[in-house]
């Protein structure tokens, strides 16, 4: 029964690497690039929140190309940071910090919505451009330093473990998980609900406020009603993006905290299987943004209808 149960779940999870990979790659890929060409418009390029979201997408679709794309060639025998260790420490170090900067940016765009939101001049003047491009920049040189330790820690070939490209001792392992748990998800998340909740309560105090300006000034008006749609996005996608990573975080401090614990086969065939789960799943957060953006604020669904519109007509002339 014990062996039955066992040879069903690694099924499972083989299966799970290969197709749902397969899914995550194409609806991440389509979403990310939609994202990237409505943001990059012109008249998104000063906005420092836009900013933000734009290179999120960046940061999001090299991190879902560097983590999943070996996921892919692994189902076929094809994956070459299994066996190549240069390969491997390469792919380790790229997916850490661009998911890093990933979710980095994301909790800046938040403070960016709470200082714009915020009535005092000092606070609105901080959502700038200038600051915008230093703290993007320090993010990834900051995650360059943090996660330099994959040049060292990550080897391929490794077995009984939940990646063949893997941290390869128990220091490495402690390091890894920690050094991401805190950075990649539990700081960052902090950060985006106390802002997120903070920029809420700024927009019900601005909401009687914003009436009285618009009657005077439709331009002052359009602009506010950007911003508070901005944040609308915002709080919907920090909300999924944590529902999305709390779980691999958790798995991952428990494979740590465990990996000197005697386990049978099944226990271990048990939980590679949900690491392999949280993990696919936790890279549903690097191609949902433009889904969110999509359902939750007008503004990016009248740049999507308009972006397909511009397709149409040049393919229209082009036929002509």
């Amino acid at each position: 029964m014990s062996t039955d149960i066992i040879t069903t779940l690694t099924v499972i999870t083989f299966q799970m690497n290969r197709y749902l990979t397969i899914f995550i790659l194409f609806f991440g890929a389509f979403g990310n690039v939609i994202s990237l060409l409505i943001f990059y418009q012109t008249k998104h390029r000063t906005n420092p929140c836009a900013v933000y979201f734009f290179y999120t997408s960046a940061a999001g679709r090299i991190a879902l190309y560097s983590g999943l794309l070996s996921r892919f060639f692994a189902g076929f025998s094809l994956d070459r940071s299994a066996t190549d260790a240069t390969i491997c420490k390469l792919r380790a170090f790229i997916v850490w910090v661009s998911a890093t900067a990933s979710s980095w940016y994301i909790t800046y765009a938040t403070v960016d919505r709470y200082c714009i939101s915020c009535r005092e001049v000092r606070l609105r003047n901080l959502s700038n451009l200038r600051y915008t491009r230093r703290a993007m920049i320090n993010t990834v040189v900051g995650a360059s330093t943090v996660f330099a330790e994959t040049f060292y820690c990550y080897v391929p070939n490794l077995r009984n473990s939940p990646l063949t490209c893997y941290a390869q001792n128990m220091v490495c392992h402690f390091y890894n998980e920690t050094a991401s748990a805190l950075i990649f998800f539990f700081i960052p998340s902090t950060i985006m609900f106390i802002f997120g909740y903070a920029s809420i309560l700024n927009v019900k105090k601005l909401h009687y406020s914003i009436a009285p300006v618009a009657s005077t000034n439709g331009t002052v008006m359009t602009m506010k009603k950007t911003d508070r749609q901005l944040i609308h996005m915002l709080i919907a996608q920090v909300i999924l993006l944590t529902i999305f990573n709390i779980p691999l975080a958790a798995q991952r401090l428990y494979l740590t905290s465990t990996l000197n614990s005697a386990k049978t086969l099944l226990r271990s065939t048990i939980e590679n299987l949900y690491f392999q789960l949280f993990y696919l799943l936790s890279f549903m957060s690097f191609g949902m943004p433009f889904y969110i953006y999509t359902l939750t604020g007008t503004v990016s669904i009248k740049d999507f209808l308009a972006l397909v519109q511009k397709v149409y007509w040049r393919l229209k002339r082009i036929a002509i």
